[in-house]
Formats: structure tokens, sequence, C-alpha cells
């Protein structure tokens, strides 16, 4: 299943335990093929280096390279910049990733962007949704 994890996906299935982490086991099992774009990448690694996370540079760069890139799908080609959750431009970044492909699904946490589903390009789904999705 191709995949545009939103940020606080990301981060919940990387560094906490719980429901979550099942998405990043999912990955490495090869049941989710996440992609990444570069304004996607930027906007992970902007958010993996808030102090509240406490991460150090070796641990966010250890995420990135052994976490993120082996197993996310990056895309160089050009992705459509259109507006679509105005609340959060930054959010755009992540429809407009799960657009490249047809057939790719949003996943979000994102109160913008969980608001805004029904009259987005995208399909999107929660964690919840997807891991009911997984285990069907």
């Amino acid at each position: 299943m191709l995949t545009v994890l939103d940020t606080n996906i990301l981060i919940s299935a990387l560094l906490f335990r719980g429901e979550r982490s099942r998405i990043h086991r999912a990955i490495k099992e090869g049941r989710l093929q996440p992609l990444v774009t570069p304004p996607v990448l930027k906007e992970y690694l902007r958010v993996l280096a808030y102090p509240k996370l406490g991460l150090t540079e070796s641990e966010i760069s250890y995420l990135l390279e052994e976490e993120i890139r082996p197993w996310f799908r990056q895309i160089s080609q050009s992705v459509p910049g259109d507006s679509w959750i105005a609340e959060d431009p930054s959010d755009d970044h992540f429809v407009n990733a799960a657009r490249v492909y047809s057939e790719t699904y949003l996943i979000s946490g994102d109160s913008h962007i969980l608001e805004a589903r029904e009259r987005l390009p995208v399909p999107v789904l929660t964690a919840r949704e997807l891991l009911d999705r997984l285990t069907e």
C-alpha cells in the first residue's frame, strides 16, 4: 500500500511504543510503502529537531539514514504545489506528495487534514483506520 505519512504519524511510529509503532513494523515488513518528497523530508527533519523530542544530531541522522531513507520511496520528480490547507500550509506538502501516484493514502492525525479530508484530492486515513486495513 502506497502511503504518505504525516509528521505526527512518522514521529509516533519511530519514537514511541504502542499502536502506532505497528506502522513502523508494517513498513519494514514491506506491507506499507511510504513515499517522501524533498519538502516532506525537510518537514520531517524540522520536527525531529524540536527540543521537546530531545534528539541529538546523531540520533536524527540515524533515523534519517537507517529508518527513513532505506524504507521510503524517494520522489524527486516535480510535485504539484497546490494549496489545500489554509490553516497550516505546511500540510500541503503531504497532500501534494500523495497526489504523485494514484491510490496513495495520506496517513494523518493532524486536525487540519482530518477536518478537510472530504475535500482533499487524496484518500486520508487515520493511524487506526490504516491499522484496521492492514489486519483485514
